[in-house]
């Protein structure tokens, strides 16, 4: 049913591009924002803080806004790239497969990255067995109107997995799309994007945009790895299999009342980096898909003062995997292999009204309900005894409580939020708010936040914040069965941290914006996995500092960057936590030298990774990394040109591996992750 609606989502999709007819909004394009000024810049609004757009620099909460215009400016390309300009925020390759980005907040992460929540326009994409994004899950930014980073938890307004921070990806409206777009990129390791966008308005009243993306690479064959698995004497040389196909395809419907949309993406094919058993195979792949039908009714005025905002969805994602667990060994004559794969259906309902009929104050009410089910399956050559003996073939074991690695299971998430905003006077503002959640597997969880924001002078803005959130135990921490290195405890609980943190935001002039932003956070209840089951026993504490700076230094030059400092801490042990950056830098310049040429250019510093404490491998390598983009606008008439280069001086930039207690070399994968040399891209867009 599924690969159905790709089908016609795709086609519904290309049959209304070319069918609609160039027009233009009067709101502002994301080609025009480099050129506003500082001041209008720094007023740009954000809605992750509390679900309604306001002012950056008066959000309630530590946050980023990346717009198209800056993913434009520094040659970004997909969506994980767009967060190097974050601060305190690193992504990096999972260790211990498929090579999925997770994403490190202030020293914040773990194997199944869980402790990010991950939005695309306010939907929630968590797939619940791993707690994560759907495996091989890329974007594209093509359609990205901005990107919004919450760095604190979120809980108190998104509930489950805004733990350490939410990243919502909001995509373009029609007005944003502003005409017909179509787009293409080809560059380094056979890397292919192509894209068409076109918008309509219909009726006078009704807006109507489609986007249509196909996205494609053979990987880097360069970041060749030293495999040695001494269990059952396998060692080797082979490149990181990390090639990938997909598709994108949005169809959305909205006017001032209603929106409708309609989502598919598809993983048509990937590659599974370093494969099950830290051996490279090429014969392994995912296949994942995400469909999502999205209704929202917006009712203004259902009587002065108050609004209310319905929201239903439906999802289904689906994945698909085919794993060379071992090579050919012993009576295994054809390898370990497995196909594992799963369906996960999710519905959901909100509502949320917002009352301000009282000047100065503000509440909002929200409640909601979710139902969640994930039917498993797979097939595999071999059973679950230790050590495994083989099947004799292929045995589909789907259904079978002796063999398959998890059983079907459902979730069902009731809610009840509130949110009060009280602006005291001019210069004084105070947002607290609640959240229970009840998980019907689990039991319940109730998280507050409070935000006090002082405008102490025109030219100073300083923020106290506290908040509490919890990570929910994912399936594959609950209900696993049937694997050696992994299985889920039903009587696990969710995780918990609490944040505390003093923002400063200064701005002595116009073209000029400082902002500190000072953190410490306590974690208790950490799922480990370092036993046979999960268990709630671990605990982490963490402090630091984020400084980032913004000038405008006049029409034609641009310059921001940032210096984020973490430490972190095993809570048991006083071990520093392995793998996150202590430090961080970054700095962006973006140059229009010409009325129609600009050149961008962006470095990022990365240093101070530990290793685990009962890891005796030197400590993870300091890199840093250079990129450069040149534009040019109307190269053509309605045509633009760019040229990018990555990693401009091909930095040896590596990512760690996992530690493994067996091996005399400390792993599998001694030598960590290589990541991509030097890269260049050309882009081609026309805009009709």
């Amino acid at each position: 049913m599924v690969k159905k609606c790709n089908t016609f989502f795709v086609s519904c999709g290309v049959i209304a591009v070319f069918a609609l007819p160039s027009f233009a909004w009067g709101d502002i394009s994301t080609d025009d924002m480099f050129e506003l000024s500082m001041d209008e810049l720094l007023d740009i609004e954000i809605e992750i803080a509390t679900g309604k757009s306001q002012k950056l620099s008066l959000a309630p909460a530590v946050a980023n806004v990346i717009t198209a215009a800056d993913i434009k400016a520094m040659g970004v390309t997909e969506f994980r790239q767009v967060l190097e300009m974050i601060p305190g925020v690193h992504h990096y390759p999972d260790p211990l497969g498929r090579l999925d980005p997770h994403f490190s907040i202030r020293g914040i992460h773990t194997t199944d990255n869980s402790q990010v929540l991950v939005l695309v326009d306010g939907h929630d994409i968590t797939y619940a067995v791993t707690g994560s994004s759907p495996s091989g899950f890329r974007l594209s930014v093509a359609n990205i109107a901005r990107v919004e980073v919450m760095r604190s938890p979120g809980s108190a307004l998104y509930g489950a997995d805004a733990f350490a921070g939410v990243i919502n990806v909001i995509t373009k409206s029609a007005s944003e799309i502003n005409g017909t777009q179509f787009g293409w990129r080809r560059g380094s390791f056979n890397t292919q994007d192509i894209w068409l966008q076109g918008a309509v308005r219909l009726d006078n009243e009704w807006d109507l945009s489609v986007s249509l993306e196909s996205s494609s690479s053979d990987g880097d064959d360069g970041r060749v790895i030293d495999y040695n698995d001494e269990i059952i004497g396998f060692t080797g040389r082979a490149p990181l299999e990390t090639h990938y196909d997909y598709t994108n395809a949005q169809i959305f419907l909205s006017n001032q009342e209603w929106e409708f949309k309609l989502w598919n993406w598809n993983l048509n094919d990937a590659g599974t980096g370093q494969g099950a058993a830290f051996i490279p195979s090429p014969t392994d792949f995912d296949k994942a898909e995400l469909s999502l039908l999205d209704i929202q009714n917006k009712k203004q005025n259902v009587f002065p003062g108050l609004s209310v905002n319905s929201r239903l969805s439906y999802e289904v994602q689906e994945l698909d995997s085919q794993f060379l667990i071992f090579p050919a060994f012993g009576s295994f004559v054809d390898g370990m292999r497995g196909y594992p794969g799963a369906t996960q259906y999710k519905g959901m309902f909100s509502v949320r009204a917002d009352y301000s009929g009282f000047q100065r104050h503000r509440l909002l009410v929200g409640v909601g309900s979710e139902w969640l089910e994930v039917d498993p399956r797979e097939a595999k050559n071999f059973d679950s005894n230790q050590p495994p003996l083989p099947f004799g073939s292929m045995l589909n074991v789907t259904g079978d409580p002796d063999n398959i690695f998890m059983l079907r299971q459902a979730r069902t998430v009731n809610h009840l939020s509130l949110q009060y905003e009280w602006e005291v006077n001019e210069a004084w503002a105070v947002t607290t708010g609640i959240r229970y959640d009840d998980y019907s597997d689990f039991g319940s969880t109730t998280n507050p936040r409070l935000a006090v924001i002082w405008r102490a002078h025109q030219k100073l803005t300083t923020k106290i914040l506290y908040g509490r959130a919890f990570r929910a135990p994912s399936f594959s921490e609950l209900y696993f069965i049937n694997n050696p290195s992994v299985l889920g405890n039903p009587d696990v609980n969710a995780e918990q941290i609490e944040t505390y943190e003093a923002v400063i935001d200064y701005r002595p002039v116009r073209e000029f914006n400082l902002v500190l932003s000072i953190f410490d956070y306590r974690i208790e209840d950490l799922i480990d996995r370092s036993g046979v089951a999960a268990h709630n026993i671990g605990k982490q504490d963490g402090s630091g500092f984020e400084l980032e700076a913004n000038w405008h230094v006049n029409a034609q030059l641009q310059l921001r960057g940032f210096y984020a400092f973490q430490n972190s801490e095993d809570g048991v042990t006083g071990a520093d936590v392995p793998n996150a950056p202590q430090q961080q830098f970054y700095t962006s310049a973006h140059w229009g030298f010409q009325p129609q040429w600009s050149l961008g250019t962006q470095l990022k510093w990365i240093a101070d990774r530990k290793r685990a404490a009962d890891d005796d491998r030197p400590d993870i390598a300091d890199y840093t990394v250079v990129d450069t983009t040149l534009r040019r606008r109307n190269l053509l008439p309605n045509m633009d040109f760019s040229f990018s280069v990555r990693n401009v001086f091909d930095e040896d930039v590596r990512e760690p591996s996992v530690y493994d207690a067996g091996n005399s070399l400390g792993a599998a994968i001694a030598n960590d992750y290589p990541m991509p040399g030097r890269s260049a891209y050309a882009e081609v867009s026309f805009n009709y």
